[in-house]
């Protein structure tokens, strides 16, 4: 037996939560840039949207489960940066240089990127905050094992490889200054030279 439709309301009510939600989150990473992780609270955050803690709670119930959807609404915008740089047939050296590069485009698009950035870097480990970057991290995996399969990147611990890539990738937020004297692809393509020299088939484990 199927469910049934949701009607017009309910679709109206649901982009309206939706679109609720989508601004506390921007609200979440404007408040954590300006306060830190460790200082930012949920008040804050309801504050900054005209919400009490508990009208906010309809939409979010901890500050973990918004960490969680920052980083779901970063993830969101690198699978768009990277689908703008994939076409059919590329190999796994050149999936995984696009990867790179929209991860690199995702991180600075937007404050949120940032936010996200330091979550993967730091030390919290709370399933509601690192769930999201499950799929992603799958997403990683597959390129590796393709280029594996492909004969182009040697076998290795697939493990070191992508929190390596991932470390290097978010602490270009530390560093890195828009107005210097490399672009961001160059970063992103020197970072991705390192990765794939490694890896190359006939490299040295």
């Amino acid at each position: 037996m199927t469910s049934a439709e949701p009607t017009l309301s309910e679709q109206r009510r649901e982009r309206r939560w939706e679109s609720r939600r989508e601004l506390i989150v921007r609200a979440a990473a404007e408040v954590i840039a300006e306060m830190g992780l460790e200082r930012a609270t949920l008040d804050a955050v309801g504050e900054r949207v005209g919400l009490s803690k508990a009208s906010l709670y309809y939409y979010v119930k901890s500050k973990e489960e918004l960490l969680g959807h920052v980083i779901a609404h970063v993830l969101a915008a690198q699978e768009e940066a990277m689908a703008a740089l994939t076409r059919e047939g590329m190999t796994a050296e050149e999936r995984l240089r696009a990867f790179c590069l929209g991860h690199l485009q995702s991180l600075f698009a937007d404050p949120a990127g940032h936010i996200a950035a330091r979550v993967a870097l730091s030390d919290i480990r709370d399933e509601l905050v690192r769930r999201p970057l499950r799929a992603y991290m799958a997403r990683l995996e597959a390129i590796l094992a393709d280029g594996v399969t492909e004969g182009a990147f040697r076998p290795a611990d697939s493990r070191i490889v992508r929190y390596s890539l991932f470390s290097a990738l978010n602490a270009v937020t530390l560093w890195y200054s828009p107005g210097g004297p490399l672009t961001l692809e160059e970063v992103g393509n020197q970072i991705c030279d390192l990765v794939i020299d490694g890896l190359r088939e006939g490299s040295s484990p």
